[in-house]
C-alpha cells in the first residue's frame, strides 16, 4: 500500500513542469532515484520528499518573480 508521503511525491513528479532529470538536478538527487520512486522500486523518505519540495518551491518562486516582471512590463508598455 502506498503511503501519503509517497502519493504526494508521485503526484508532484507527475505534475512537475520539467523532466525528471531536471528535477533531480535541482533537488541534488540522482535521476535514477526519482525513476525508481516512480516505478515503485524505492521508498520515499521524509528527507527525499523535502528535497523534491524545496526544488519545486524554488522553481515556483523564480517563475512567479519572472511572471510578475513580465506583467509589470506589459502594464507599463505604451505609457509615457
Amino acid at each position: 500500500m502506498t503511503d501519503t508521503l509517497t502519493r504526494a511525491v508521485l503526484a508532484a513528479l507527475e505534475a512537475a513542469p520539467c523532466t525528471l532529470r531536471a528535477l533531480a538536478r535541482e533537488a541534488d538527487l540522482s535521476h535514477t532515484v526519482l525513476v525508481h520512486i516512480r516505478a515503485g522500486k524505492r521508498a520515499v523518505t521524509p528527507a527525499l520528499a523535502r528535497r523534491v519540495a524545496v526544488a519545486l518551491a524554488g522553481w515556483g518562486t523564480r517563475c512567479q518573480k519572472s511572471s510578475d516582471r513580465i506583467t509589470r512590463a506589459v502594464s507599463t508598455r505604451g505609457k509615457p
